[in-house]
């Protein structure tokens, strides 16, 4: 970057306070935001089967806001009975994500996690007491806290959600 540039982008900064310059910045220079909880929509979709390496269920998010905001990162999912048992998500490979997410788009996030367990073991977090699923945008706001989220089958009937792992893993989140 020219000097010459470098302080128009600087004073531009300071008195807009608003705008960036360089990478992350979107076609006319002002950064886009991070997209928040009351912008997206989520549900996660348990899917059929379980062959071996392949996601459990689907957590989508569908940006129902008015302006495009940045989805970079992976969002934080956690199935928990009250202050009991509990299982957080954690990225299956730290692949970096940088998405912009357009009104009326969604995005789609492979979740890969035990629902069954053994026939001799018990879960991590079990169907019976109709655990709760909460999930937070990447880089959340100060206070937000996040959504709840109803889990179904593909046909749109409640399930309740089993996690018979201490955690669920990620995949790297796609546009729709």
């Amino acid at each position: 970057m020219s000097r010459r540039t470098a302080a128009v982008c600087t004073a531009g900064l300071m008195l807009l306070g608003a705008g960036a310059c360089g990478e992350g910045a979107g076609a006319s220079g002002i950064r886009i935001a991070a997209c928040r909880t009351p912008q997206l929509s989520w549900k996660m979709t348990l899917l059929p089967g379980k062959p071996h390496n392949t996601p459990t269920a689907t957590l989508s998010a569908a940006h129902k806001g008015s302006q495009p905001c940045a989805f970079d990162g992976y969002p934080e999912l956690s199935v928990h009975v009250g202050k009991g048992p509990s299982a957080d998500s954690r990225p299956k490979k730290r692949t970096p994500v940088r998405l912009v997410l357009k009104p009326g788009h969604s995005i789609a996030i492979p979740v890969f996690y035990d629902a069954v367990g053994s026939p001799s073991g018990s879960c991590e977090v079990m169907a019976d007491y109709n655990p709760r699923v909460d999930v937070r945008p990447p880089h959340p706001a100060t206070h937000d806290y996040g959504s709840r989220v109803q889990l179904t089958d593909a046909k749109g009937h409640h399930r309740r959600a089993q996690v018979c792992d201490l955690d669920m893993l990620l995949g790297v989140p796609e546009l729709n």
